[in-house]
């Protein structure tokens, strides 16, 4: 732990989320493709709507994540940088426009 994140509560916390978030952010990834492709197991419009839903309620979770490791990720300045500074370096603006698509695609099947 350096000095700043000792006597500095909020660069303590944007350690602890960077040190978390990006594993987070991959499980909930992957639960959200798990649960994109049971769609084309539904056949009731019902089912298919409230399974939409839900999808729809992942990804802004998902979005609400990666906004948060955006803001732990800038330090001081707290702009959002638009890549995720992790050690996979994955580009988050590319993940979201992937999974909007993607349920754009259940949307109209």
């Amino acid at each position: 732990m350096t000095e700043a994140e000792k006597t500095d509560p909020i660069a303590s916390l944007r350690a602890e989320i960077l040190r978390d978030l990006p594993g987070d952010i991959k499980r909930v990834r992957s639960a959200y493709r798990r649960a994109a492709q049971q769609a084309a197991l539904l056949r009731d419009a019902k089912d298919f709507n409230a399974h939409q839903a839900a999808c729809k309620t992942a990804l802004g979770h998902l979005d609400s994540l990666i906004k948060l490791l955006r803001w732990a990720s800038d330090g001081d300045n707290g702009s959002a940088t638009g890549k995720m500074k992790s050690a996979e370096d994955v580009d988050v603006d590319t993940l979201i426009r992937e999974a909007r698509a993607s349920l754009e695609v259940e949307k109209k099947d």
